[in-house]
């Protein structure tokens, strides 16, 4: 009987009122909420320029509205099926390496001990945090066709240079295998953990039955 009179006073509170009362936790989200609105929802206004003939110069309100005749460039085009097939193939090659190459990480590291263990987790898991303009920039250092690194060592050894960087055979590699090396800390660390639970016991008896 006393909750339902505190439910009935409280709902009788006017709503500006109750929230005056929990200014407090109000003003702890409002970061988060002018976050999500400058961030998430501002860009969503930019959804315009694919509906309409965009150009710079007039602006999005300027440019001429087209309906959905972008779409139906893209759909139409010559790149599409090719852009389709890449991308299907490059999924597929991205989740056949990235998904093994953290369980075994984990599997070798989660064997070592001691200092040399927390050293190697640092060191698997630092990529996680370099952004990925950061490491556009290590590509292009170590692959250019005139200053790179790897080019350089090929000149060196009287070999010509190789256009890593704009040929399809070489490129597909380097974008996958960038992006597994960047993501296999965060997984291994994930598998580090669960195999950390297993009971060294399960470890021992393993061993010894061979």
């Amino acid at each position: 009987m006393m909750k339902k009179k505190k439910r009935t006073v409280s709902s009788n509170i006017p709503l500006r009122s109750r929230i005056w009362k929990s200014r407090q936790y109000y003003l702890l989200i409002l970061p988060a909420v002018i976050y999500v609105l400058i961030f998430c929802y501002a860009p969503m206004y930019g959804l315009q320029i694919a509906f309409k003939d965009y150009k710079v110069s007039l602006g999005i309100l300027g440019s001429r509205w087209v309906g959905f005749r972008n779409f139906t460039d893209f759909f139409n085009g010559y790149y599409f099926w090719n852009l389709i097939r890449n991308t299907f193939a490059l999924s597929l090659y991205t989740l056949l390496v990235g998904f093994p190459v953290p369980i075994l990480v984990a599997l070798v590291v989660n064997e070592l001990s001691g200092g040399f263990k927390r050293v190697t987790q640092t060191v698997l898991y630092a990529p996680h945090f370099i952004s990925t303009v950061v490491i556009v920039g290590m590509i292009t250092i170590l692959f250019s066709p005139s200053m790179g690194v790897v080019n350089t060592i090929l000149n060196a050894l009287g070999m010509d240079s190789v256009y890593f960087l704009g040929d399809p055979k070489y490129f597909r590699h380097l974008y996958v295998w960038s992006g597994v090396w960047q993501d296999m800390g965060w997984g291994a660390i994930i598998y580090i953990a669960a195999l950390s639970g297993i009971d060294p016991c399960l470890h021992e008896a393993a061993s010894i039955d061979g």
